[in-house]
């Protein structure tokens, strides 16, 4: 398992199946080349950018998060419509906490995918 003195690991065991689980967490080097610098969590491993730049399919993960940060710094203004819409949401979900976004949307004469749309975009901001 390339387990030395400063690896964390956690153990884990089963006494019904008589095991014993050893989860080692990734060390914050590279996994291709064990490099140190410029790394990117990436699925449980850490990768240099030299690394994701030799493998195409890791650039794209990559652009998509760099596009990603670039798109949350970019603030939506909520338009006075959306605003509105927003406000009627709310006191909607509040007098009826156990309705589906089906049921919010007969209540608003709103379609079930602008109510998608408010709950989604209300939770990533």
């Amino acid at each position: 398992m390339n387990l030395d003195p400063n690896v964390m690991t956690e153990c884990f065991s089963d006494e019904e199946k008589k095991t014993i689980m050893v989860y080692k967490y990734p060390e914050e080097e590279c996994l291709f080349c064990s490099g140190k610098q410029q790394l990117v969590y990436f699925k449980r491993f850490y990768v240099c950018s030299p690394c994701i730049q030799s493998l195409p399919v890791l650039q794209v993960f990559i652009e998509g998060i760099e596009r990603k940060r670039a798109n949350e710094t970019i603030k939506k203004k909520i338009t006075p419509r959306r605003k509105k819409s927003l406000d009627r949401l709310h006191q909607a979900m509040k007098e009826n906490p156990k309705a589906s976004q089906k049921e919010l949307a007969e209540i608003l004469g709103f379609s079930q995918a602008w109510v998608s749309k408010l709950i989604r975009n209300h939770v990533d901001s």
